[in-house]
C-alpha cells in the first residue's frame, strides 16, 4: 500500500467518533454549569432556613451537589487538558514516513524463547535493518528533502557513513584475555553510539564489550512509538547470557547505563538477586539514569483518546522534528514516555520488594554520575529511591555542580538545590558523594568535595569550567569535548556536522528543530576526568565483589 493511502487510512479509523466526542464535551460544559447554578441556588436556600424543618434533608442536598460539581469540574478540566492536547498536536509539522512505518522483524519480549541466543539477537536485527534500508531506498525516498536527513544515503547525516560505522547497531568487542565483560545500555531514542567512548575505554582496559541496541530504537522513531518496556528487559537478559558466554569461567559481570538504560542496568541487578536463573552483576555503572521522572508522564496513557479527539494521529506525538542526528531521534512519541514510567515503577517495585526481604545488601557496588541539574530525570529521586538504600560502601555518587562563578551568579535559576542537597545532608552515608563543584567562587577552577561516612575532604584539581559552559546536562554526561558529533569543534579536526556547537539564530519557529538543540550543553567538559575515575572506581568494585564472591563460596563449601 502507498504511503499516502496508509496516512489516509489512519486518519479514517480514528475520525469515526469524533462527533460523539465534540457532542459529550459539550453536553460536560453544560452539565457542569447547570449544577453550580442549582448548588448556589441550593446554598442561598439553605442559609435562609430560620427553622430546622427539613434542614437534614437540604444538608444532603447540598453535599450531594458538591460532589456533583466536584465530579464535572474533573471532568471539565479533563476535557480543557484534551482541548490543549489537540490544539498542540495539530501545529505540529506533518508526519513522514519515518514516523508511521516501521520495519516490522523487530525483536520484541515473545522472542525470547528458551535457548535465543545473542546471536539470534544479531541476525533478528540485521533483518531489521534490511527491512529499514528497503524503506529508506523506495517508500521514503520522496520524503526526504534537502542534504540533512538520517534518511538520505548521500547525507552528511547518514549513520552508515559519518563516524566510519552504524554505531545504530549492536556491536561486541572482545578481549583477547578478559578481565570481565561489560554491557553497555544506551537511553531513550538513542544509540549504541552514546555509551561508545566509555565502551572503547573498557575495552582497552581487557573487558569484553556489548553495546546492545534496546528494540524500538536506532532504526526509524515510529519503531519507538511501538515498543514496550518487557521488550528491552527481555533483550537486556538475552545480551547478559549472551556476554557471559564469552567470559571465562568467574569472570565478573557489569553493566552501564545511560538515562534509560540506567534504569534497564538496574532492574536487571535487582531481578538477578530474586530469580536464581539469572546470572549476578558484580558491579553497576550509572550515568545520568533515569530512576526518576515527572509523574505527568502518567497523562500520555490517553494518547490514543486525543487521537479520536483530535482526528490526527500527530496526537500520537509530543515533539516531531527534522531527523538530522545519525543516532538519537529527534522525534518524540508519546509511547516512549509511558514506558519510560513503567520502566522507574518497575525498579521501584524491585527495590521495594527487596527492602521487604531484608537483601537491599546483595545489590552490587553502584556507581552513578549525575549532573545536580537535570531536566529529564529527577535527581532527587535517584538520591531518595536508590542510593538511600544501598547498603554497600563501595557505591559512589558523583556529581556535577553548576558553574558557581561569581560573575555570572546572578543569572542562575537555583530552585534545584531545595530538592537536591538537603538529600544529602545528615549523618553518614551509606556510599561515597563526591560533588565536582568550584573550588572558589571567585574562580572558574574546579575542585572534588567527598564525603566517606563521616569523614570530609577536598581535592582542588587543575580543571576549570570552560567559559561559556554554565552547568551540564543530562545528555552531555558520557561525551567528551572531542566527539565527533556531540563535542566541542575546536576539540576536534573532524569538519563535518557537529551538534555540540551547531549556531543558528532566528526566530525559534522557524526551524523544525528544538531550542535544545542551540542551547542544552551536550559535551561533558570533565569527562576524561569521570573516565578515570570510572575505571579506578570498577577496579576497586570488581576486586571487591570477586573477594566478596569467594568468601561466600568458602563458607558454602565449608557448611
Amino acid at each position: 500500500m502507498h504511503l499516502k493511502q496508509s496516512i489516509t487510512k489512519l486518519k479514517n479509523s480514528i475520525s469515526r467518533r469524533s462527533k460523539f466526542m465534540r457532542v459529550l464535551m459539550w453536553m460536560l460544559f453544560m452539565l457542569t454549569a447547570i449544577a453550580l447554578v442549582i448548588l448556589i441556588v441550593e446554598c442561598f436556600r439553605f442559609a435562609g432556613t430560620m427553622t430546622d424543618q427539613g434542614l437534614a434533608l437540604r444538608f444532603g442536598r447540598i453535599v450531594f451537589l458538591i460532589g456533583l460539581n466536584v465530579l464535572l469540574t474533573t471532568a471539565v478540566a479533563v476535557v480543557l487538558l484534551l482541548v490543549v492536547w489537540v490544539r498542540t498536536a495539530k501545529s505540529l509539522p506533518e508526519l513522514k514516513g519515518w514516523h508511521v512505518e516501521k520495519p516490522e522483524s523487530e525483536f520484541c519480549a515473545a522472542d525470547a524463547v528458551e535457548g535465543f541466543s545473542l546471536e539470534d539477537y544479531l541476525a533478528q536485527e540485521q533483518r531489521v535493518f534490511d527491512e529499514l534500508a528497503t524503506l529508506i531506498d523506495n517508500r521514503w525516498e520522496s520524503e526526504v528533502n534537502g542534504i540533512f536527513s538520517r534518511y538520505r544515503r548521500d547525507s552528511v547525516c547518514n549513520p552508515e557513513t559519518v563516524v566510519g560505522q552504524n554505531w545504530n547497531r549492536t556491536r561486541v568487542l572482545e578481549a583477547e584475555n578478559p578481565i570481565g565483560g561489560v554491557l553497555l545500555i544506551h537511553g531513550l531514542s538513542d544509540s549504541p553510539y552514546s555509551l561508545r567512548e566509555i565502551g572503547l575505554r573498557l575495552h582497552r582496559e581487557g573487558y569484553t564489550v556489548v553495546w546492545l541496541r534496546m528494540p524500538g530504537h536506532g532504526t526509524c522513531p515510529c519503531a519507538l512509538a511501538n515498543v514496550e518496556w518487557p521488550d528491552w528487559t527481555a533483550a537486556v537478559q538475552v545480551a547478559v547470557g549472551g556476554l557471559k558466554k564469552k567470559l571465562p569461567v568467574g569472570k565478573p559481570l557489569v553493566l552501564a547505563g545511560y538515562s534509560n538504560g540506567g534504569a534497564l542496568a538496574m532492574n536487571y541487578a535487582l531481578a538477578a538477586i530474586a530469580d536464581s536463573t539469572l546470572s549476578r552483576i558484580q558491579a553497576i555503572l550509572l550515568f545520568s539514569p533515569m530512576i526518576g521522572i515527572n509523574p505527568l508522564a502518567r497523562l500520555f496513557r490517553i494518547h490514543h483518546t486525543v487521537a479520536l479527539v483530535s482526528r490526527t494521529i500527530k496526537a500520537l506525538w509530543s515533539n516531531v522534528d527534522a531527523e538530522v542526528d545519525p543516532f538519537k531521534y529527534s522525534s518524540w512519541p508519546t509511547n516512549a514516555s509511558i514506558q519510560a514510567w513503567d520502566m522507574t515503577q518497575e525498579v521501584e517495585r524491585q527495590l521495594t520488594f527487596l527492602e521487604k526481604k531484608g537483601r537491599l545488601g546483595e545489590i552490587p557496588p553502584v556507581l552513578a554520575m549525575q549532573s545536580v541539574v537535570d531536566s529529564t530525570v529527577r535527581v532527587p529521586k535517584l538520591i531518595s529511591s536508590l542510593f538511600a538504600r544501598l547498603q554497600n560502601k563501595t557505591s559512589e555518587l558523583f556529581l556535577f555542580d553548576i558553574d558557581r562563578f561569581d560573575q555570572i551568579a546572578n543569572l542562575f535559576n537555583l530552585s534545584f538545590e531545595d530538592n537536591v542537597f538537603p538529600n544529602l545532608e545528615g549523618g553518614d552515608l551509606a556510599y561515597q558523594l563526591t560533588i565536582l563543584r568550584n573550588a572558589r567562587l571567585d574562580s572558574r577552577k574546579v575542585a572534588l568535595e567527598s564525603r566517606v561516612g563521616s569523614q570530609s575532604f577536598e581535592e582542588v584539581l587543575d580543571v576549570e569550567w570552560p567559559e561559556g559552559i554554565v552547568s551540564l546536562s543530562h545528555i552531555a554526561v558520557p561525551f567528551s569535548a572531542s566527539d565527533r558529533l556531540y563535542g566541542n569543534r575546536a576539540a576536534t579536526s573532524d569538519t563535518g556536522i557537529n551538534f555540540g556547537s551547531i549556531s543558528l539564530r532566528g526566530e525559534s519557529s522557524a526551524l523544525l528543530l528544538s531550542d535544545a538543540l542551540f542551547v542544552r550543553c551536550r559535551y561533558n567538559p570533565f569527562y576524561e576526568l569521570m573516565e578515570n575515575r570510572m575505571v579506578d572506581w570498577l577496579n576497586r568494585a570488581v576486586n571487591s565483589a570477586t573477594t566478596l564472591s569467594s568468601v561466600n563460596q568458602s563458607v558454602e563449601s565449608f557448611d
